[in-house]
C-alpha cells in the first residue's frame, strides 16, 4: 500500500516538473483545457506549488530588463493568478491565504510595471477593493482590540496570554489578517501610481499597532 502511494506521489510530482518545463504559453494552452474540461489532471497534483513556481518565475522575471523577459514575466503571472483564483474556489477554508498571495503577486506587478486598469493583473483598484470587501470588522473595532492585544502581550503573562488566545482566537485571527492585507497594501504604496484616500490612509496607520 506505501509502494503504491509512494509510486502515485511521485507521478505527480514527475508531472509538475515535467509541466514546469515547458514554456508559459504551453501552461496557458494546457490550463484552458483543464478549466474547459477537456485535459485531466493527476487526482493529487500540486495546484500550490505550479502556482507558487509561477509567481516567483513571474518576480524573478520582473527584474530583468529585456521586453522578453517583461512579456514572460506577465505570462507567468497570468497563470499564477489562474491558478491562485482556482484553488480559493474550490479551496474555501484555505481562500484567504490564496487571495493573499494573489493580491501580493499583482501588488509586486504594479509597483514593477505601472498601474494599467484595463489589464486586471495591473488593476490598483482590484485589490483596494478586495481589502474592503473582507474587512469584517470597523475600524474602530479593529482598533480597540488592537490595543486590548497590546496591553495583553506587553504583560509578558504567558498564563494569561494562552487564556486569551484561547478565548479570542477569533479576534486575533482577524486582526493579523487586516495586518497581512495591510502590508500588501503598504507595498503598493510605492508605485506612483498608488494615490490613497483619507479612509484608506486610516487603515494604514493602523498597521503598526495591530498584533
Amino acid at each position: 500500500m506505501t509502494s503504491s502511494l509512494t509510486m502515485a506521489e511521485t507521478e505527480e510530482t514527475n508531472f509538475l516538473r515535467v509541466l514546469l518545463q515547458q514554456d508559459p504559453e504551453h501552461i496557458q494552452t494546457w490550463l484552458r483545457m483543464v478549466w474547459a474540461e477537456q485535459q485531466q489532471v493527476p487526482e493529487k497534483f500540486n495546484w500550490l506549488g505550479l502556482a507558487e513556481v509561477s509567481t516567483f518565475r513571474a518576480q524573478e522575471l520582473a527584474n530583468e530588463e529585456s521586453n522578453e523577459s517583461h512579456s514572460e514575466s506577465f505570462a507567468w503571472a497570468e497563470i499564477a493568478t489562474s491558478v491562485y483564483e482556482f484553488l480559493a474556489e474550490n479551496n474555501p477554508s484555505f481562500s484567504e491565504r490564496y487571495l493573499d498571495s494573489l493580491m501580493g503577486l499583482r501588488a509586486y506587478m504594479i509597483v514593477k510595471f505601472g498601474a494599467l486598469p484595463e489589464n486586471p493583473g495591473l488593476d490598483i483598484q482590484q485589490i483596494v477593493t478586495w481589502f474592503f470587501d473582507n474587512l469584517h470588522i470597523s475600524y474602530q473595532e479593529a482598533l480597540i482590540k488592537a490595543a486590548d492585544w497590546r496591553e495583553a502581550l506587553a504583560a509578558k503573562n504567558p498564563e494569561e496570554t494562552q487564556k486569551k488566545f484561547d478565548s479570542e482566537l477569533e479576534d486575533f485571527r482577524k486582526l493579523r489578517l487586516i495586518k497581512n492585507r495591510l502590508s500588501i497594501i503598504k507595498y503598493l504604496s510605492k508605485s506612483k501610481d498608488f494615490l490613497t484616500n483619507e479612509e484608506l490612509n486610516i487603515w494604514i496607520s493602523l498597521w503598526e499597532k495591530l498584533p
